[in-house]
Order: structure tokens, then sequence, then C-alpha cells
């Protein structure tokens, strides 16, 4: 089931190690085959996600490393979310539409944001300690990622940019397979929008590591990796699809990705 360099922690978790200091923590087993990211700094590490929280992620991260921890999500989706209790260390993107979640100490996460609900999943309220900008630096020791805000998939959405290291942690902005701008809150010019404001700023052999996998032709299974020309197909053909004039229920990318859309998500940019 797994790819060569990929090994399994347990009967759940797969590991791969996909650059220095960052480790992959797939879920294969999960219909929507979740890969978090565990990334290592001199001081501290940072968990990038924390999945749908089938089984208990903080038991695996605690095998991988011994440095404190710091959870972060890229956005509030059940599948990014589910684990996010189990730390006592929680960052959050300091968005406006996250700070009002905020209720005496405590992030609760709307229903529209969760989604929970799709798959009877509940979420379980959690204290934030760390409230960081779209643009600030997180600083590891002898690394820093930058936060950087990538609405499109959600309004809520970030990525990690380790501009030193040639990595944006994309989430899921892109990944191999459908990218799901027909949910709540998905918004297609935000999409256009932030693939245009990322194209800039990557170096042209950055890789990019992103949130959901497949199976490769084999079935076997790998942290799955786009690279900076597979985000310049999405901005083209995002270009494209505006240009028509259509509102298809999905538009091809490139080999690798197409679009799955809804009526909301074309609201802000087809209109008169």
């Amino acid at each position: 089931m797994l790819a060569d360099g990929v090994r399994w922690l347990d009967d759940w978790y797969a590991i791969e190690k996909v650059a220095p200091g960052v480790t992959a923590i797939g879920e294969p087993r999960f219909h929507q085959i979740n890969w978090n990211y565990l990334i290592e700094g001199t001081r501290r590490a940072l968990l990038f996600d924390t999945g749908p929280g089938v089984r208990d992620i903080a038991k695996a991260v605690r095998s991988l490393t011994a440095l404190p921890v710091t959870a972060l999500p890229s956005h509030l989706h059940f599948d990014h979310t589910g684990g996010l209790h189990r730390f006592g260390n929680i960052a959050m993107a300091d968005l406006p539409m996250l700070r009002a979640a905020e209720r005496d100490g405590w992030l609760h996460a709307p229903d529209d944001l969760y989604l929970g609900c799709k798959e009877g999943m509940a979420w379980t309220p959690v204290k934030v300690r760390q409230w960081l900008p779209a643009g600030s630096a997180i600083d590891l020791g002898g690394r820093k990622m930058e936060v950087v805000h990538t609405p499109g998939h959600s309004p809520d959405s970030i990525a990690l940019h380790d501009r030193q290291a040639g990595l944006l942690l994309a989430a899921d902005f892109v990944y191999l397979g459908h990218l799901y701008a027909q949910v709540p809150g998905s918004d297609l010019a935000d999409y256009l929008a932030t693939a245009q404001r990322l194209l800039p700023v990557l170096a042209v052999d950055t890789s990019i590591l992103c949130a959901h996998g497949k199976p490769d032709a084999q079935g076997k299974h790998r942290a799955p990796r786009l690279a900076r020309a597979d985000l310049i197909d999405l901005a083209n053909s995002l270009g494209r699809l505006r240009a028509s004039g259509q509102r298809p229920a999905a538009w091809p990318v490139n080999d690798r990705m197409s679009l799955l859309t809804s009526d909301r998500a074309f609201a802000s940019w087809q209109s008169p």
C-alpha cells in the first residue's frame, strides 16, 4: 500500500521524510487520504494540520520528536482539525472570522467553517495560545515558516512558506485530484487572486506539499507533491474559466488536478 521510502508508524499512520526536518504523517486508510506535516527546528516543532481525529495523532507526533510541539491547522474543516484538541499548545491564523469564533477563551468553530456535520463529526472547543498574523514568521530555531493567507478553498485557509528550503505547504489550496471549490466558503475569485499572489514569491524550483493524496498507478501511497508549474496551470485555467462565462460543475486544470465548483463559488466574479 505504501511507496518506497514510506513506512507504517502503526496500523493507521504512514510516515515519510519529505525534506530535512519535515516529516509527512499520512492517513491513507481514511477516505480523504489526509497528509499532515511535522516541521522541526532546533528549538521546537510545528504540526501543520491534525487530520480527521480518527486516531490520536498527538501520540504519533510524540513518537517522532522530543521537541515541544505547536499544532496549527491550515483551516477549520473537520478533516484538518479532528485531532486539534489533543494538543496543549495551539496556534491559529489571526483572521477576523477566526477571532469571531472565540468565546470566553475557547474557540468554537462555526458549522460553515467546520463542516463536520457532513460526516457526523462534532467540534471540540480548544484554547488558542498563539494568534499568528498573515505574513508573520514562525521561528522554530534555524527555520522560519511564513504564514500565508490562501483563501479560495475556504476563507480561513493558510499555507506555510519556507523560503530558504524552497517549500510551500499548501494544505487544501492545491493537491492531486479534484480541488474542492464547491463547498461552503469556496470562492473562485479568491482562488485566482491567491494563485496570482503566490506565483511571484515562489522560486521556480519550489516543492509544494499538499494535504490530500491519491494512490499512484500501482496503488501505492506517498506524500503528495506538486510544483510551481502546477500553480501556473491553476491560475491559467481559472483565467480561462472566468473569460468563458461558463459555470460548469467541474473544470480541468491539468492532468493532475481539476476544479469542482458550485454556483456560490462563481458569485463574486461573474456578476454583471
